[in-house]
């Protein structure tokens, strides 16, 4: 949980310098080392964030038990699709 913070601050923060370099070359003062530092800092975000992104195989534990009162417990994807 915390890689997936830390990937999205980061990916903030490089869109925050790409941001600042995109008003340096407004100016004509750009600077290439912001360009390859903001694409590099949204790089590494990206990579924390799907490294330590959850995936749930399973339906969220809540309403759970509504869930299977109402007989939508089963899997969908024993369902027949109609293909």
């Amino acid at each position: 949980m915390l890689g997936y913070r830390v990937g999205s601050a980061l990916i903030l923060l490089g869109i925050i310098v790409l941001s600042v370099f995109l008003l340096g070359l407004s100016i004509e003062q750009g600077d290439f080392g912001l360009l390859l530092a903001g694409a590099g800092l949204c790089l590494f975000g990206l990579i924390l964030r799907r490294k330590n992104a959850r995936r749930s195989e399973a339906g969220p534990a809540r309403f759970q038990s509504l869930r299977h009162f109402l007989g939508e417990a089963e899997d969908e994807e024993s369902q027949p699709n109609g293909d």
